[in-house]
């Protein structure tokens, strides 16, 4: 089973390369479609989240899997990507994979929020239709290894992530957060933890912007007050502080809205801006307002790698735990992969032995019923024993593609192990 996992993320991309490439659910489940109904791929999963969009694929062909992600990354951003885009095949694929699950890929190591993303990404291609077995399998093992993972390590223990960071800079900024107002735009799981943390840190007054049900029970749960957008200039002597982070595709929080509040604020004060999400809430030009500072997710990746010293210390013990599951998975596979060719080999085997065990006994006289049944028990017999060897060897070695096609050129079964 070629396996390629390919895509750009954190590492090499900026945030306006990630952000240009980022899917939504819709576009996901469109862009699987494409890749395999027309692009002769046999199994495809993507994952888009704030660092990264990459695709897991399975194909009879890695080049062609390769050619298929490359135009489709060039079709949905024609500026140049190509030296951004990275493609691992085979093992390499299914380490990347698993490390990615793991969290042990992200911006926050070892952090739990890429598990659930990756849940989704999985149940995204079957909603789509476009994994196959195998795909199934390497989802399904990666998950379990990222369990085992948080499990049987401490990597995720030390509390490190986005919140913790907008926390941090927050401070570097403003100082004490004792009596800062700050306004919590979005309630999704960054915001609400970033919110809580601000609440302990004894940030007042705490507002919550946009309305729905999320946003009443997060505002409840901090004693905030919750509010429209609009209500902001109003509120701006009061606020020292804007945390957005929501899933919207087009830009929530503008540059000329901020102005607006800075207009309605004192001139020696600042206002910090945090913009937590992919795409981008804030306007960038935001930036450039006087008295305004705004910073995105890769300004506190920054922060949040000062902080991982402690989960660093268990690393190597994660790496050991994908390194044996990739071992178990390609055994795994290998295993998979052998029962076609072995189930083509004694079906040949059975199809020369009735026809030449029919030939035979068209040549010889009449037989009863009973030295029939004695003639094909011997056939039988010599034809398991013949197979035996070969079979045995196929199961040791399953894992092992160069022996499966030695096997199938040497019986004449070639692509049955395709099957």
């Amino acid at each position: 089973m070629p396996f390629l996992a390919t895509g750009l993320s954190h590492h090499l991309a900026p945030l306006p390369v990630r952000e240009r490439l980022h899917l939504d659910e819709s576009q996901i489940v469109e862009s699987l479609r494409a890749l395999v109904g027309h692009a002769g791929l046999t199994g495809a999963v993507c994952l888009s989240t704030c660092n990264r969009t990459e695709f897991y694929i399975t194909t009879r062909d890695d080049r062609q899997s390769e050619q298929a992600t490359s135009r489709f990354f060039h079709y949905i951003s024609p500026a140049p990507t190509t030296e951004l885009v990275y493609s691992h095949p085979g093992r390499v694929g299914l380490r990347h994979t698993f490390r990615v699950a793991s969290g042990l890929d992200s911006v926050v190591l070892g952090e739990a929020q890429v598990l659930a993303q990756f849940k989704r990404a999985h149940r995204l291609a079957q909603q789509a239709g476009t994994i196959d077995a195998e795909l199934d399998l390497v989802m399904r093992r990666a998950v379990e290894t990222a369990k085992r993972v948080r499990t049987s390590t401490g990597i995720s223990r030390q509390a490190v992530g986005y919140g913790q960071a907008a926390l941090v800079v927050a401070k570097e900024r403003l100082g004490d957060l004792e009596g800062v107002g700050a306004v919590i735009v979005g309630a999704g799981s960054v915001g609400s933890a970033t919110a809580r943390l601000l609440k302990r840190a004894g940030a007042a007054p705490l507002y919550v912007a946009r309305r729905g049900h999320k946003a009443e029970m997060l505002a409840q749960a901090i004693g905030a007050e919750l509010i429209d957008l609009d209500q902001l200039p109003g509120l701006a002597p009061r606020l020292q502080m804007v945390v957005s982070s929501t899933s919207s595709e087009e830009r929530v929080l503008s540059r000329k809205l901020m102005k607006a509040v800075r207009l309605a604020q004192n001139p020696d004060d600042r206002l910090l801006i945090l913009d937590l999400a992919v795409p981008r809430d804030v306007e960038p030009a935001t930036d450039q307002v006087d008295g305004v500072t705004l910073l995105d997710l890769d300004r506190l990746g920054e922060v949040i790698q000062h902080s991982l010293s402690q989960r660093e210390r268990h690393r190597p013990a994660a790496e050991a735990v994908v390194e044996e599951a990739v071992d178990e998975l390609e055994r795994e596979l290998g295993r998979r992969a052998a029962v076609p060719l072995i189930t083509a080999l004694v079906d040949r085997a059975e199809l020369v032995r009735q026809g030449e065990l029919a030939r035979t006994l068209s040549r010889m006289r009449p037989l009863s019923e009973e030295e029939r049944a004695h003639l094909d028990r011997l056939t039988q017999a010599i034809a398991a024993k013949l197979l035996h060897h070969p079979i045995a060897f196929l199961r040791q070695h399953a894992e092992d593609p160069e022996r499966r096609q030695l096997l199938e050129e040497a019986f004449g079964l070639e692509g049955a192990g395709e099957e």
